[in-house]
C-alpha cells in the first residue's frame, strides 16, 4: 500500500483514495509525517492525515494539542503559545516545561497581563527555565543598585558581602515599597502586586522592570543581570518600544553577563541560566570558593596549633 503525496514548499499533500490531505509545516504531526513518508510506512502515514483526530494531551488532560492548534481546558490558547510549543515538539525538545510555563500562566489574576504578556513572548525570543518561567534582562548600575531608585540591590546571590546581607532587612524602593532577599540560595525582589502598575499606556511607572534584548540599548545601566520571572508575577507589558520591556511583581535574579555578550546569553529554547560563554559568574563563584576554602583551612590551621 502507498499513497500519492507531493512536498512542496512548507506543505506536504497525500490523497488518499480520492481525497487530498495537506499538512502544513506548523502542524505538530508534520515532521513525523515526512519521516513515514520516507520510511515508506503507509499505515502510519494512513492514521496522522485521515479524518481521526491527532490530540496529545499533556498537565493532567488541561491541555490539549490537536493539529497546529493548542487548547486549555478546551478553550483555544493564543497563537503565540501555539506556534512555540509546535515547534518545540516539532525539533523533539521535551514539551514539558512549556506545559509547566502555561500552567504558571493561568495562575495570573489578570486577563490583561496574560493577553499582554503573549505579545510580549511573540515579538522577543526569550527562553523558557524547565520550571516554567522564562528568562529575561535587566540593566543595573555598576553596584548593583536599580537605575531609578537607586537603592534596590539586584545583586546575584553569589556575589553578596555580609555588609550587602545585612541590609537585607530593611524595605527598599522609591516609596519602601520594595523587599530584597535570599531564597534557596537566589535573589529574590518583590513587591505587592497591587502596587505595580497595569496600566500598558503608562510606560515609565511603578513596578519591577524586566526586558529582552532588543530594550537593552535604549536604557542606560553598567550591568546587566539575567532575571528568571514567573509568568503569573507579570502584571503589564508598555506599549512603547515594540513591547519589549515589562513590569512584574517579583522576579529571582540568577545570572549576570558580559554587557559585549548579550547576543550569546540566550541560545537555547530552555535553559535555567545564561550560557556560560556570556556568563561572569562562573569566575566569580570559583573565586569565592576559593577565597572560603583559603579562610577554611586557616581556621583549621588556628585550631589545630591552639590545640598542640
Amino acid at each position: 500500500m502507498s499513497f500519492p503525496y507531493i512536498v512542496q514548499g512548507s506543505n506536504i499533500t497525500v490523497v488518499i483514495g480520492t481525497t487530498p490531505h495537506t499538512i502544513s509545516k506548523s502542524h505538530i504531526a508534520y515532521n513525523k509525517l515526512l519521516n513515514a513518508i520516507k520510511a515508506n510506512d503507509w499505515d502510519t502515514v494512513q492514521d496522522i492525515i485521515e479524518p481521526k483526530k491527532v490530540v496529545i494531551k499533556f498537565g493532567q488532560g488541561n491541555i490539549e494539542i490537536e493539529g497546529d492548534k493548542i487548547f486549555w481546558k478546551g478553550r483555544e490558547m493564543h497563537n503565540a503559545l501555539t506556534k512555540r510549543m509546535v515547534a518545540m515538539i516539532q525539533e523533539d525538545f521535551p514539551v514539558e516545561p512549556l506545559v509547566a510555563f502555561m500552567e504558571n500562566l493561568m495562575e495570573n489574576p489578570s486577563k490583561r497581563a496574560v493577553t499582554e504578556l503573549y505579545g510580549f513572548l511573540e515579538k522577543n525570543t526569550l527562553p523558557i527555565t524547565p520550571d516554567g518561567c522564562f528568562l529575561a534582562y535587566k540593566k543595573v548600575r555598576g553596584d548593583y543598585l536599580d537605575c531609578h531608585s537607586g537603592t534596590v540591590l539586584n545583586k546575584p546571590a553569589v556575589y553578596l558581602t555580609d555588609e550587602d546581607n545585612a541590609k537585607l532587612a530593611e524595605q527598599v524602593g522609591k516609596h519602601n515599597e520594595v523587599q530584597v532577599e535570599v531564597v534557596d540560595g537566589v535573589t529574590v525582589v518583590s513587591m505587592e502586586r497591587n502596587l505595580v502598575d497595569d496600566d500598558q499606556n503608562r510606560t515609565c511607572s511603578v513596578g519591577l522592570h524586566f526586558c529582552s534584548r532588543d530594550y537593552l540599548n535604549h536604557f542606560g545601566g553598567d550591568r546587566i543581570v539575567v532575571l528568571k520571572i514567573n509568568p503569573r508575577d507579570v502584571v503589564s507589558i508598555p506599549n512603547d518600544y515594540n513591547d519589549s520591556k515589562g513590569r512584574a511583581c517579583r522576579y529571582e535574579i540568577v545570572d549576570e553577563i558580559d554587557k559585549d555578550k548579550a547576543d550569546e546569553a540566550f541560545e537555547k529554547a530552555v535553559q535555567a541560566k545564561a550560557e556560560a560563554e556570556a556568563s561572569v559568574i562562573a569566575e566569580k563563584e570559583l573565586a569565592n570558593f576559593i577565597k572560603a576554602a583559603r579562610a577554611a583551612a586557616v581556621e583549621a590551621a588556628k585550631e589545630q596549633l591552639a590545640s598542640e
